[in-house]
C-alpha cells in the first residue's frame, strides 16, 4: 500500500513538472540526480577508512596486487565512483564550452524523454522510446566525440581519476574478511555484485532496443541491403 502511494506521488510530481514545462522537468531531473548521488554517498564506505595512510603498502606480487584491486573495489567501489564523478564535474566546470555543450545535450534528452515522452512517427514507421534512446545515444556520441572536443576533456579527467582509484586500490591493504566467510575474499561493500546485476539488466534492455533499430532504416535502403544478403 505504501509502495503504491509512493508511486502515485511520484507520478503526480512528474505530471506537475511537465505542466511547468522544461524548467520544471529540469528541476525534477536535477533532484533525481542529487538523490542518486546521495544514494552513492550513503552506500559508500567511511571515507576515513579510504584515506587511512596506515593501510598503504606496496603489494608483494602481481597476484597480491590483483587481490587488493578486487577486494578494495568491492569495499570502496561507491567511493571510487564518487571520486570519478567529482573529477568529471570539475573538468567540465573548468571548460565553459564543454559545459554549454553538455547542458544543451541534457536539455535535448529532457525534452525527448520527459517533456514529449511519446512514440515518434515518421514515414509510416513508429519509433518507440527505446529506439529513440539508441538514436539519442548515437547522436550524443557524435557531438561529444566528433563534432566537439568535449570527449577529450571528459576522458582526460576520467582517465586521471581512474588511474588514481586503481593506484589506491593496489597500494592499500584490504580489510580483513568477515569472520565465518568460507571464501578468503569476503565482500564487504558488495559493489561488484551491484554492478553485475545492473549490467545484466541493462544488457537485456539494450538488446530489446537494438532489435528495433532495423525499423529506423528507410525501406529503399533496406531493399538495397537485402540484395546483398544483409537483413535488418
Amino acid at each position: 500500500m505504501h509502495a503504491r502511494t509512493r508511486s502515485i506521488d511520484a507520478g503526480d510530481e512528474d505530471g506537475k513538472a511537465k505542466a511547468l514545462g522544461l524548467p520544471g522537468v529540469a528541476l525534477t531531473v536535477a533532484h533525481k540526480i542529487l538523490t542518486a548521488v546521495k544514494g552513492l554517498w550513503i552506500r559508500s564506505s567511511p571515507w576515513l577508512m579510504l584515506v587511512d595512510i596506515r593501510k598503504l603498502s606496496c603489494p608483494e606480487s602481481v597476484g597480491d596486487a590483483l587481490h587488493r584491486f578486487r577486494r578494495n573495489t568491492n569495499d570502496f567501489g561507491y567511493n571510487y565512483t564518487l571520486v570519478l564523478l567529482f573529477v568529471a564535474v570539475a573538468c567540465v566546470v573548468t571548460k565553459p564550452f564543454s559545459l554549454m555543450v553538455i547542458a544543451a545535450l541534457a536539455m535535448l534528452w529532457v525534452w525527448v524523454f520527459y517533456v514529449r515522452a511519446s512514440e515518434f512517427h515518421y514515414n509510416g514507421q513508429t519509433y518507440s522510446l527505446r529506439a529513440q534512446a539508441v538514436a539519442m545515444v548515437m547522436f550524443s556520441a557524435f557531438v561529444l566525440m566528433i563534432a566537439t572536443n568535449v570527449s577529450q576533456v571528459l576522458m582526460g579527467g576520467l582517465t586521471g581519476g581512474f588511474l588514481l582509484c586503481v593506484g589506491h586500490s593496489v597500494v592499500r591493504a584490504p580489510e580483513q574478511p568477515p569472520e565465518g566467510d568460507a571464501e578468503a575474499q569476503g565482500i564487504v561493500g558488495g559493489f561488484t555484485e551491484a554492478v553485475s546485476g545492473a549490467a545484466k539488466s541493462g544488457y537485456s534492455q539494450l538488446s530489446g532496443a537494438l532489435g528495433q533499430m532495423g525499423d529506423m532504416v528507410p525501406n529503399s535502403v533496406r531493399q538495397q541491403f537485402d540484395k546483398v544478403g544483409i537483413n535488418f
